[in-house]
């Protein structure tokens, strides 16, 4: 059972049912699904933002993105892997936008509302 789901109750609930989808999804096939970032809160984004780790306009701070990673791999994958095409693939279905399309930093552990 994927931990951090409790994120998902703080998100804008359009976006909420679709993240939980995905969420749910990503488990369907296999995957060990850890929520790392949901809701945050300016400074926590500042931080991020100041590392060059987030857009300082990120639709975390309005409940409209979040970040999801396996526990087994954490961040260590590249842009072929199956993870990162799994996540895309369900995440678009849904009509989300994916982090590992973004072209400034390639993101694909984030999912967001258009």
């Amino acid at each position: 059972m994927a931990v951090g789901l409790e994120k998902l109750d703080t998100l804008d609930p359009a976006f909420a049912a679709k993240a939980r989808h995905v969420v749910n999804e990503m488990e369907k096939l296999g995957w060990n699904i850890r929520i790392v970032w949901g809701v945050r809160s300016y400074e926590e984004n500042r931080v991020l933002a100041d590392a060059g780790l987030a857009s300082k306009n990120s639709k975390h701070l309005t409940g409209r993105a979040l970040d999801l990673i396996d526990q087994r791999l954490l961040y260590n994958f590249t842009p072929g892997h199956k993870y990162a095409q799994d996540l895309g693939r369900i995440a678009k279905s849904v009509g989300l936008i994916w982090g590992g399309d973004f072209i400034s930093r390639w993101d694909p552990c984030h999912i967001e509302l258009p």
